[in-house]
């Protein structure tokens, strides 16, 4: 009785090993690493909030390459947006069957959705890395993880990360803008 005891205690002591901590060194390495990564899934919710309005959205990304493809369902209560780049230009669809093709993504995406999003950067964001086009204020939390950014006019804020695929990845992303707030909740993650 008393080895099955110390058998039970040590599979039990086996089961609670803990995700790693990253140094500011591993920091570095990781955000080039991810920065890289051109091939990767994403599935969650988001809710938006502006000074006057508000809406929430089940939200997958897909990046490919240089392809990316964001669909938003449920987008102001009805419907849903697609939007497809291929690293040039933008074209988004509507669930209405509108069709807008551009060059501005963000100006664009606001016609559709009526807020504007930084979809250039919104790919790395939602990675947990600031977009490498340009310069970024970073923090980093008690394990060497990102948990405040500021880039391009926008804050975004990592409130809680899973650790699969051997990394941190962020399970919640806070951006804001002006009156304009955002949050994503990912549920899935996929590379």
């Amino acid at each position: 009785m008393r080895w099955a005891a110390i058998l039970l205690v040590a599979l039990l002591l086996g089961g609670c090993a803990t995700a790693p901590t990253l140094s500011p060194a591993d920091w570095n390495r990781a955000k080039i690493e991810r920065q890289a990564l051109d091939h990767w899934e994403m599935k969650g919710r988001a809710a938006v909030a502006t000074a006057t309005d508000g809406w929430t959205a089940n939200v997958a990304w897909r990046q490919q390459a240089a392809n990316s493809e964001l669909h938003l369902q449920g987008v102001l209560g009805v419907g849903g947006v697609r939007v497809r780049s291929d690293g040039q230009s933008f074209d988004i669809e509507t669930s209405k069957g509108e069709k807008i093709t551009a060059n501005d993504a963000a100006s664009a995406l606001e016609q559709a959705i009526g807020v504007p999003l930084p979809v250039e950067s919104l790919r790395f964001w939602l990675l947990g890395v600031p977009a490498p086009e340009s310069d970024a204020l970073e923090e980093l939390d008690e394990k060497g993880r990102l948990s405040k950014l500021e880039q391009n006019g926008w804050q975004a804020r990592y409130d809680r990360y899973v650790y699969q695929y051997d990394s941190w990845l962020p399970g919640r992303v806070r951006l804001e803008k002006g009156p304009l707030r955002m949050r994503v909740v990912v549920d899935e993650w996929r590379f």
